[in-house]
């Protein structure tokens, strides 16, 4: 079938006439009554018109020539219903009983009429119905596997792809209000969008709802695992297919296999792939609220800093005209403002005089002077003292002791050491092990590293008369 056999050919002409803003707003006023009642009578089409549209229905154009000043409401609305009925958007039907001459609206103008109405008031649609919908039937076909199981089928695949083309048409959405940014130049007007229109239309409405409920995570992986089973049940798929023969689908079994696969693997590749939409709808949302915000801060700020009153100023001379004139402004700013001129870089911009170089002179240093071996072995014993002092020998024993006493033995990698402090105090108790101390050190060959120093594997023991205690039988390792 070819389109002008459906659509009459000056069906779109209402878009195009000089009375397009009027006769668009009537199409609304006729949908709404026909929602109402089906069939519509000539008197209430005409006071309908009349009462939402007075003062438009007075700024009528004659389209073949001008109306008269003398029409009054009731003609000019019986003009726009001739001219619906001239192009299309509406049909006469006498009602058979008292033959008073009726109206209905073609299939085609319904069905055009309820998508442009959808696109300009926003329509709430519920995704979570969808996939709940989804489940349900094919969780109720599972477990009653009947001849209503290719029914069920069905519906689930009519559902699958309305919620895939309703996640399509909210990231459409997005990106349309993201683009009419770039036609807004006043903060009112960003204010107004955002408020009004997206969060009426699209955030609340639609966006929000697919937010706070959980139903796409709660029932995805079921949906997907009751499709995976039926896939991989060749006699669910034949039965479907025997189904699908006797309603006519069609002409043979294996095409009406094929079919069955198809509407199932749609199913699930639908299903495994919808966190990716969701994501992207989540990004471009997030894109649009943070360029709302920015654009109007950009319109708050432009003319209040120094940034915006500088863009103002080269505005003002790019529309001025007059040579002298633009010479007197230019003078201004550059005695006002920090402006300075700019160059190109030549062959002399980077020259620079070269030095002459000076000879090197070195210093002179006195090597007389020898440290003696009585002055190295003093500096040596300052040095002990001084180590004896920090570490002694009661603070090396001590450091060892308090571990024991807490954990009976002590393993290397249970050791305390915090810093290079108990590090040195740990190679000093090593060293002291073969002394007169109240612990023995046994070690294995192994190292490990303890707080970021490399130490040997030892185990510490508490000596007892001058032996050591051994581990007791389920010792902490």
């Amino acid at each position: 079938m070819k389109f002008y056999d459906v659509f009459p050919e000056n069906f779109f002409t209402v878009f195009t006439s000089p009375n397009k803003t009027i006769y668009v707003e009537a199409l609304l006023v006729l949908w709404n009554v026909y929602r109402n009642s089906p069939v519509l009578t000539k008197e209430e089409l005409v006071a309908s018109l009349i009462a939402n549209l007075e003062s438009q229905i007075l700024e009528l154009e004659g389209e073949d020539g001008p109306l008269s000043l003398d029409d009054n409401l009731s003609s000019r609305a019986h003009f726009i219903i001739r001219k619906f009925l001239d192009t299309g958007w509406l049909e006469r039907e006498q009602d058979a009983k008292s033959f008073t001459e009726q109206f209905i609206l073609p299939v085609y103008a319904s069905k055009l009429l309820n998508l442009i109405y959808d696109l300009l008031h926003g329509k709430s649609i519920e995704y979570n119905g969808f996939v709940y919908s989804t489940y349900s039937i094919l969780k109720t076909a599972d477990e009653e596997k009947d001849e209503y199981m290719y029914d069920g089928l069905r519906q689930a695949y009519q559902l699958t792809e309305n919620l895939q083309n309703s996640l399509r048409e909210l990231l459409a959405n997005l990106r349309f209000y993201h683009q009419r940014l770039q036609d807004q130049f006043e903060v009112k007007e960003i204010l107004e969008e955002h408020f009004d229109i997206f969060r009426a239309t699209i955030s609340d409405k639609i966006y929000h709802p697919l937010k706070t409920f959980d139903s796409v995570p709660r029932f995805k992986s079921r949906i997907i695992k009751i499709v995976k089973e039926w896939l991989l049940t060749p006699s669910i798929i034949e039965k479907m297919a025997e189904t699908a023969h006797k309603r006519g689908v069609a002409a043979d079994m294996e095409s009406c296999r094929q079919e069955v696969i198809l509407m199932l693997g749609s199913i699930q590749e639908t299903y495994q792939e919808i966190d990716k939409m969701l994501t992207a709808i989540d990004k471009k949302n997030s894109a649009y609220a943070r360029a709302s915000l920015e654009r109007m801060q950009y319109f708050l700020n432009s003319g209040q800093d120094s940034k915006g009153k500088l863009i103002e100023i080269l505005k003002m001379l790019g529309k001025e005209k007059e040579t002298d004139q633009e010479e007197k402004i230019l003078l201004l700013i550059t005695e006002n403002l920090p402006l300075f001129q700019q160059n190109y870089v030549d062959e002399y911009s980077l020259y620079v005089q070269p030095r002459k170089k000076r000879d090197h002179q070195p210093v002179k240093r006195d090597m007389t002077s020898q440290i003696t071996s009585r002055e190295m072995e003093q500096e040596l014993a300052d040095f002990k003292d001084r180590l004896k002092k920090v570490f002694s020998h009661r603070k090396v024993v001590e450091y060892i002791m308090d571990q024991l006493e807490k954990q009976g033995i002590l393993r290397s990698r249970d050791l305390q050491l915090s810093d290079d402090e108990d590090f040195i105090k740990l190679i000093l108790a090593v060293i002291k092990a073969d002394e007169d101390v109240p612990y023995a050190i046994e070690f294995i060959e192994d190292y490990l590293k303890v707080n970021g120093y490399r130490i040997p594997d030892m185990l510490i023991k508490t000596k007892v008369r001058g032996k050591h205690v051994e581990p007791r039988v389920g010792a902490s390792q």
